[in-house]
This record gives C-alpha cells, sequence and structure tokens, in this order.
C-alpha cells in the first residue's frame, strides 16, 4: 500500500512540472514588434514585381524624460516577396515584428491591378502568427499614405481604420467587411466580390468600393458611394448593408425626405429561354421617416403611399444604375446573381458556371422595388386634448 502511494505521488510531482513553468514563453511587451498595420505598395522597379511594404509598430514606450512619445512608428521596406521584407525590417529595430494582433491590410491600386492577389496574400495566409480575422482594404493611391493619417483624437491610424470600418451597418455606402480568410475564399473558388475602399482624399474616410474578379484574381475597378448602395439594395439586408438611409426629394415641394432602413428583402428570379438568361430582381423593404421636410401629415394615408412610390422609384433607379455598372462596365457578378442561378437552375448552370462573369454580362437584369414605411416618429401626431377639470 505505501508502495502505491509513493508512487502516485511521484507521479503527480512529475505532472506538476509540466504545469508550473506556464510562462516558459513569455516576452515583455517592450520587447514585441506588435505589428497593428500593413500597407502594400508597388515597388519603384515595377517591371520585376518589386513590393514596398509599410508596417505600423505599436509603441509600447509609453514616455520617455522629454515627454509622452507617439503612440506608433511605421518602417517601411522593399523587397520582392514579404518573407523578404519582414527579415530586412528585423534589422532594423530591436523589435522583431509580432502579428498576432495585426488589424488591418490595405493594398493600392497599382499593385492589386498588377499583381495576383493570391501571391500578394499567399504569406498571410502561412504565416502562423496572422489570423484569418485580419481586415483587408483597398485604396487608390499609396496604401501607406493611411497609415500615415493623422486622426482626430490621436488614435492609432491602423485601429482608426479597423473601427470605423466596422460602421457598414450604419451606411449602404460601404459594402462589408472583408477578411483575409474572406478573401481567399472567393479567390480560390473564382468568386468575384467586393473590398471596402479607403478615400486617401478625404482623411481616409470609409466608402466606395473595390471590384476584384475572381477569375483574373486582382483589380478591375470601382464603384462610388451610390453604386455601392445599389448593390447593397439587391443584396438585401441578409448578405449587404444591414442598414442606412436614403434622401429623395418631392417633385412637389422640392424638399427632401429622408428614409431609414429597417430591412432589405430581395428576391432573385432567374429565366431561361433558349440561350438567353434574365433575372427579375424584386426589392421589398420596410422602414422608418427619419426626417421629413415637406411639412406634411405623415399620418395622411395619401401622403404615406406618395413617400412609399417616391422612395420605391429611387431605389429602383440606384439598383438598375449599380446593376448596369458591374454588368456591362466591368462584367463581374458581385451581386449574387450567380449563386441564385445555380441555386434554382442547376442545369443551366453547369453549363457556364467556368465562365459565369462572361454569361452574366449578356444576360438581361429588370428591377422593381417596393417601399413600405412603418413608423414615423411624433411629427404628424395628434396631440389629444386633456379634459378639464
Amino acid at each position: 500500500m505505501k508502495t502505491c502511494t509513493k508512487r502516485n505521488v511521484l507521479l503527480l510531482s512529475m505532472l506538476s512540472l509540466l504545469v508550473l513553468p506556464g510562462c516558459w514563453d513569455k516576452r515583455e511587451i517592450e520587447q514585441i514588434g506588435m505589428v497593428a498595420g500593413i500597407g502594400l505598395d508597388q515597388g519603384e522597379d515595377s517591371a520585376n514585381h518589386r513590393i514596398k511594404m509599410t508596417q505600423q509598430f505599436v509603441n509600447t514606450t509609453i514616455g520617455t524624460k522629454e515627454g509622452i512619445v507617439k503612440g506608433y512608428f511605421n518602417l517601411t521596406d522593399e523587397g520582392s516577396n514579404i518573407f523578404e521584407i519582414i527579415r530586412r525590417t528585423s534589422m532594423r529595430t530591436d523589435r522583431s515584428p509580432y502579428y498576432t494582433h495585426l488589424k488591418v491590410i490595405i493594398l493600392s491600386d497599382k499593385i492589386t491591378s498588377s499583381s495576383q492577389l493570391m501571391d500578394l496574400i499567399n504569406f498571410f495566409q502561412r504565416d502562423h502568427e496572422m489570423r484569418r480575422t485580419v481586415r483587408v482594404y483597398f485604396a487608390k493611391g499609396l496604401a501607406r499614405t493611411a497609415l500615415e493619417k493623422k486622426t482626430e483624437n490621436k488614435e492609432i491610424p491602423a485601429f482608426n481604420i479597423f473601427y470605423k470600418s466596422r460602421n457598414h451597418y450604419k451606411t449602404l455606402e460601404m459594402p462589408r467587411q472583408v477578411t483575409l480568410g474572406g478573401m481567399s475564399v472567393h479567390l480560390s473558388s473564382g468568386e468575384s466580390f467586393l473590398v471596402q475602399e479607403i478615400d486617401l482624399t478625404n482623411e481616409s474616410e470609409m466608402h466606395g468600393a473595390a471590384i476584384v474578379s475572381g477569375k483574373k484574381t486582382r483589380l478591375v475597378g470601382w464603384l462610388d458611394k451610390e453604386e455601392v448602395s445599389g448593390i447593397n439594395w439587391v443584396l438585401g439586408t441578409g448578405n449587404g448593408g444591414k442598414g442606412g438611409i436614403l434622401t429623395v426629394v418631392d417633385k412637389k415641394t422640392k424638399k427632401e425626405l429622408v428614409y431609414e432602413v429597417n430591412e432589405i428583402n430581395t428576391k432573385i428570379n432567374p429565366k431561361v429561354e433558349g440561350e438567353q438568361i434574365s433575372f427579375l430582381v424584386s426589392i421589398e423593404s420596410e422602414g422608418r421617416l427619419g426626417e421629413d421636410w415637406t411639412v406634411n401629415d405623415a399620418f395622411k394615408e395619401d401622403f404615406i403611399k406618395k413617400a412609399d412610390e417616391l422612395i420605391a422609384d429611387e431605389v429602383k433607379w440606384i439598383a438598375e444604375q449599380a446593376i448596369a455598372k458591374i454588368k456591362d462596365t466591368y462584367k463581374v457578378d458581385v451581386a449574387g446573381f450567380g449563386e441564385q442561378f445555380r441555386i434554382k437552375n442547376y442545369k443551366e448552370w453547369k453549363k457556364v458556371k467556368d465562365d459565369w462573369d462572361e454569361a452574366f454580362s449578356r444576360s438581361t437584369v429588370e428591377v422593381e422595388a417596393k417601399v413600405h414605411i412603418r413608423e414615423f416618429g411624433s411629427k404628424g401626431r395628434k396631440v389629444p386634448k386633456i379634459p378639464k377639470n
């Protein structure tokens, strides 16, 4: 019995040795080169596909004798591949780059239109420190500029971009965020998609979108904020923007009505006649009257009907313009037409799936829209009379 007890004690002692050194690989925060953002630009020698990469390091030194230091610093290096650049950066700073807390990757228009995106994100997919939830953005101009923009509250630019981009649920002028993992899935499946755009000309404002061709695996064009709004109306709140507003002008009074979107339900119905593919896009939305400058009683039935029709006409026009842009100008499907065609007409889908963007560009699309204002706020309500005692 005593022998058995000694064995158990010895076994527990040996197991405890595996638990006790829990911080064997700890690293002091002052020694970590925590990278918050990365910007990829085309190098000086574009013929040899050189890459210029800017890394934004979080400055973990809180202060010095001279006072508080800036919360970040940027280092830019150039090379023929990402790995080479990172190793070169390691020789310029005593803090080796650490990517577990990386928030954003920004790609410039030049490098994304001339290089294969699968090649550009190859390292980020392979490295063990990289998370697939890192957000990806495109910019017209130098990507490093976005990491140099001063923010009002002196926030680290990479963090500022990350948090602003999460507000896509408050506007229809911005597509949903794209992660590193999501981009990899789109590119691997040959599916075209939208990426949030950083407007470098306006304090790094987030609106508009870059169009990435799944077949070409590169940037092929841009959508402005109104065209992104049109695509979000087609996608609906299930797949596109989750909210936002739409401003329309009353033809009679020349004053504005502001419609706040609560929900968008869109149905895309494909039809095949011979070799001709057509789609009927039925958009239906419910929301509230957020602002009214026409000085009307919102509880009058005629006014409600008129406002519904006015907003629906605007929705139809915006959606038609956006569809024309992706279908006729860029010849890519970023609005889910192919997915609905596959689900509802798989036999015909198999004939065109290998070159769907081209087949989509030859299709015809009809749009119809219905809007229902369900809430009006307090304007137009009749105040009940309080009886006298």
